[in-house]
This record gives structure tokens, C-alpha cells and sequence, in this order.
């Protein structure tokens, strides 16, 4: 029968890595099984569990022992080197949109919403840099704004993504609607002061529950300079996590 281990992490990611190395092989060369799952809470040491069985080896041909399968050291990145890796990447040079663009954009967000038979008007709010920042308007637009199932930014990486085929060059698509970037922002900059006060007290890490890349940004950005603290990403997208801990002296 094959050896199998039970690992625990805060990510999933993590867990698989622990239970691997148990067991002496690469994650790649695993068969997983989610135990438990879910968040413990702000400062919970595990959030997952998974028991972990090393696939079986093939047999390696006798007649040709130089072809023997060598392990290759595998080595794990380090999570704490995304102080950068949360940043979307800058086109190589600098990008600046104009009144063309916006008036492109506008246009293919607002056929979007016509498409769907949505009430919503696209109106350009401003452009700063690369990037053309669009205003929501209209009676449907709380459809994409409600707090329990925000799906602004759902449509913002849907607008993007056909935007970059439609004008391809490096400009990119903002969407706001009832003033929800401003207002989500500051909750993330308050928390992120709350729970590092915290970590700062106890002396003990603490992991926030999983947020898309530019609003984790805004946590790394509102510690930045908090005395105490680092901040890092983990995970994989898109569970992947803020980590506020204590800082090493």
C-alpha cells in the first residue's frame, strides 16, 4: 500500500506543499485529499487539512538503466517576495490614454450593457496615466455593486479583456458605480490598521480571507508604513491572501 501523510496550512497551496515534503517527493508526484477547509478566523495556524499518497513509480527499464528516473530538487519559491508580485505589470513604455480611447471604451462598455438589457449608462469620469476610469449610472446599476456579490470587478476583467483586442497598446479599464472603489477602500485601509494592531499585541500572524490582486495592493499600500508589521501574499489565485505579521528585527 502506498505511505500517505495528513498536512495542515493555511492555503491550500501550503497544506500540499507540507504533506509532500512528508512524504519525501514533489507535489506533482502526489494524489491529495481535502480533509478540512475554511477559515478559522484572522489568526487560525490552519485553515486546511489534506492527506497526501505518493503516486507509485513506474518501473524503470532494465535494459536501458541509463534512463533511470533522477529526482530533481524542487525548490519552493518564497512567498515573502511579493511585495512586487501583486502589482500588475507596466507596459514597457509608457502609456497614456487619450479622449479616443475613452470614447472606445465607453462605447464597447456601454454595448455591453445595451447587450444585456441592463439599464446602465458608461460615462468617462476622468483618465489618469494608462488607465480610462468609467462611471456606472443608472437604475440596474446596483446589480453590480451589492455587497454581498460585488460583480464590478467581474465586469471590469471581462471589459479588459476584450478592450486589449479591440485597442491593443496598454490601456486599461476602470469601473466604479455609487462611489464603491472609494467607499471599498477605505473598509480594506481600516481593517488592514485593525488587524495590524492586533498582530502587533499578540505577536502572532494573522491572514485575511482572499481579495483580487489590486485590492490586496491597497492592504500592502496602508501598511506600508505601519510600524510592526509586513506585509505578504500567499496562495494561489484566486484564494490567494494578505498576511500581516509581526516584524523581524
Amino acid at each position: 500500500m502506498s505511505e500517505s501523510v495528513e498536512a495542515t496550512g493555511r492555503t491550500l497551496d501550503e497544506a500540499k506543499r507540507a504533506a509532500a515534503a512528508a512524504l519525501g517527493v514533489p507535489p506533482e508526484q502526489c494524489d491529495f485529499e481535502l480533509l478540512e477547509s475554511g477559515a478559522k478566523g484572522l489568526f487560525a495556524k490552519a485553515n486546511y487539512k489534506v492527506r497526501a499518497t505518493a503516486r507509485t513509480a513506474e518501473p524503470a527499464d532494465e535494459s536501458h538503466p541509463e534512463m533511470a528516473a533522477v529526482e530533481v530538487p524542487v525548490k519552493t519559491p518564497d512567498p515573502r517576495n511579493d511585495g512586487q508580485a501583486d502589482a500588475e505589470p507596466e507596459p514597457a513604455e509608457e502609456v497614456a490614454a487619450n479622449d479616443e480611447d475613452a470614447q472606445a471604451a465607453a462605447a464597447m462598455v456601454q454595448g455591453v450593457f445595451d447587450a444585456a438589457d441592463v439599464e446602465v449608462d458608461a460615462e468617462i469620469a476622468s483618465l489618469t496615466g494608462r488607465y480610462i476610469n468609467l462611471r456606472l449610472t443608472g437604475p440596474d446599476t446596483g446589480l453590480f455593486v451589492s455587497p454581498r456579490n460585488p460583480v464590478l470587478d467581474s465586469l471590469q476583467y471581462l471589459c479588459n479583456a476584450m478592450y486589449s483586442r479591440l485597442r491593443p497598446g496598454g490601456t486599461r479599464i476602470t469601473l466604479d458605480a455609487k462611489e464603491y472603489r472609494q467607499k471599498r477602500t477605505e473598509a480594506l485601509e481600516k481593517l488592514a490598521q485593525q488587524v495590524a494592531e492586533q498582530v502587533v499585541s499578540r505577536k502572532q500572524e494573522a491572514v485575511l480571507d482572499a481579495l483580487p490582486a489590486h485590492e490586496r495592493r491597497i492592504v500592502h499600500r496602508a501598511l506600508a508604513d505601519f510600524e510592526g508589521v509586513e506585509t505578504y501574499s500567499e496562495g494561489e489565485e484566486p484564494s490567494r491572501r494578505v498576511v500581516i505579521s509581526p516584524k523581524t528585527q
